[in-house]
């Protein structure tokens, strides 16, 4: 572990550049990537051992009686720590992901500003709500061992209109976050409150951000962030503008993806955002430039703050939800899920209790649930933690997590093959995209492999239906193996059987298909 500088530099131009330590090299292509968004105070304390872990079969158990505590400790620090993102390398490994994206830990707001303001009062020290800089020089260091990566917020400020007016300004941000490469050994910026700041300025700022981590060697460092354009064409022809290496998707797609996989639309009103007859789908295709978003911290793209399981009483939510990951998983991008996904939390703003607080303020404490309890856990409960690694979300996300992840063709064909929507039949119907709660199928492809995957949209009934897959690549008599039933036994998700397969068949009309049935939110994957 490389041993970081106790002192805070006083002014600018006493920040040292030189890297402290090690440089970890950058990915090969950050499409390979799978991004875990979490925001610091509110992931762990690294005290998980003096609670109980909730028990998700007994909702009631530790649900706060004094919900007026409850919804006033959310407008606080709650007491999460760098400490406590490295004690949790583990779950988040066994999870799948290998990238964790931590929002900023040199902020210092009030309690009531935690997570309603988007002031920066010191930006060369790291917040001591959180703990030292030699806590995040550690924690990163633990990631790299583990060859994970970690990305971290920067927020340029809510007054960047007046900031970005002058070069030296541009600069001398610029200075800081390289201050913080060097210190920190990060691999990525995410770049926030892009909307005030012109693509040139924002190009200046990545520019010189992008030419000091590639004189130390990492050749790849990710500059991503939301860009509120009208089309995602226009945002693609940002990324150029402004030197970014990805933007996240979060324009359209959220909401397309959420309601695909709960069955509320046409399958083609999601699809067909990744269709090469228009210059976003065909970005999207390629992968390399869009970062696949279902929920974040901030869900500006949603009327309301929920999370995707909010509202919900379908029997398989927990199903339901591992599986909207599991599209963004096994399609072109780079996948990012938030932080409690993987437990099923479902905060929304239907927590907020109008007589205890009679004004709607700080909405969003609602979708920034403790995962270590302490006052202001998920659920409306507290003192219980969620590092759930028997969790059914969390084993169906990571036994999918470690289909891609794997260095074989099939990992490689979901990470960056070609995407291709397949046409199902079911009741000797003809062939054709299924409608709206139906059974969905689609493949990647790359050279002579397919992965495909078959989810039943409908929340509430078994689905069943015969699905095409390429007739070249799977010639007469030949099988497909599962590998991934959505119904396996928790022993399976684990290990999964290698001799589970279904026959391909071959129709007069050089068709080639495989039959597939599935209960309700099921997902298969087959090579």
């Amino acid at each position: 572990m490389a041993k970081v500088e106790e002192l805070t530099p006083q002014q600018l131009s006493e920040t040292d550049l030189k890297p402290r330590g090690r440089v970890y090299p950058s990915p090969i292509s950050w499409r390979d990537q799978f991004l875990y968004q979490l925001v610091l105070d509110r992931f762990s304390d690294d005290n998980e051992n003096q609670r109980e872990l909730f028990d998700h079969t007994n909702l009631a158990k530790f649900q706060v009686k004094d919900k007026a505590g409850w919804m006033a400790a959310g407008t606080k620090f709650v007491g999460g720590t760098l400490r406590g993102i490295k004690s949790k390398l583990d779950y988040l490994q066994r999870l799948g992901v290998t990238t964790l994206w931590i929002n900023p830990p040199w902020q210092q707001r009030s309690e009531l500003e935690a997570y309603h303001s988007d002031r920066i009062q010191e930006f060369l020290d790291i917040d001591p709500h959180f703990g030292t800089r030699q806590d995040l020089r550690d924690l990163i260091d633990a990631a790299h061992d583990r060859r994970m990566y970690v990305i971290l917020d920067v927020i340029y400020n809510q007054n960047a209109d007046n900031w970005f007016h002058r070069n030296d300004v541009i600069a001398a941000l610029a200075r800081v976050y390289q201050y913080w490469i060097a210190l920190s050994d990060c691999d990525g910026l995410r770049i926030d409150s892009l909307k005030h700041v012109s693509p040139e300025d924002s190009r200046k700022f990545c520019t010189a951000i992008r030419e000091y981590a590639e004189s130390i060697d990492k050749d790849n460092f990710l500059l991503t962030g939301e860009i509120t354009s009208g089309s995602m064409a226009g945002a693609y022809i940002d990324i150029i503008a402004r030197n970014f290496s990805a933007v996240l998707d979060i324009a359209q797609t959220p909401n397309e993806l959420a309601a695909f996989a709960k069955g509320l639309v046409h399958p083609k009103q999601f699809f067909d955002l990744y269709s090469e007859n228009n210059l976003a789908g065909e970005y999207r295709q390629i992968g390399t430039y869009h970062v696949s978003i279902l929920d974040d911290y901030e869900m500006s793209f949603r009327t309301n703050k929920q999370r995707f399981a909010a509202y919900s009483n379908v029997p398989h939510l927990y199903e339901q939800v591992a599986h909207a990951v599991g599209v963004q998983l096994t399609m072109p991008g780079i996948p990012a899920i938030y932080y409690g996904t993987e437990q099923a939390f479902d905060g929304n703003e239907g927590y907020h209790d109008y007589s205890i607080e009679g004004r709607k303020f700080a909405e969003d404490r609602y979708i920034k649930e403790a995962m270590f309890g302490g006052a202001f856990g998920a659920f409306q409960t507290a003192d219980c933690h969620f590092f759930d690694i028997d969790h059914p979300t969390y084993l169906r996300i990571a036994a999918i997590a470690r289909i891609r992840n794997s260095h074989d063709k099939i990992g490689k064909a979901l990470r960056r093959g070609h995407h291709y929507l397949r046409e199902t039949s079911f009741f000797n119907s003809p062939f054709s995209i299924p409608g709206q709660g139906e059974l969905v199928a689609w493949s990647q492809t790359l050279f002579d492999t397919e992965v495909l995957m078959v989810l039943n949209t409908n929340g509430l009934e078994n689905r069943g239906a015969e699905v095409t897959v390429d007739t070249y690549m799977h010639p007469q008599d030949s099988t497909m193996t599962f590998l991934y039933k959505s119904d396996w036994s928790d022993s399976y998700l684990r290990h999964p059987p290698r001799d589970q397969t279904v026959a391909v068949q071959h129709h007069n009309d050089r068709r080639a298909t495989v039959r597939i049935d599935l209960p309700p939110s099921g997902m298969a994957i087959l090579a």
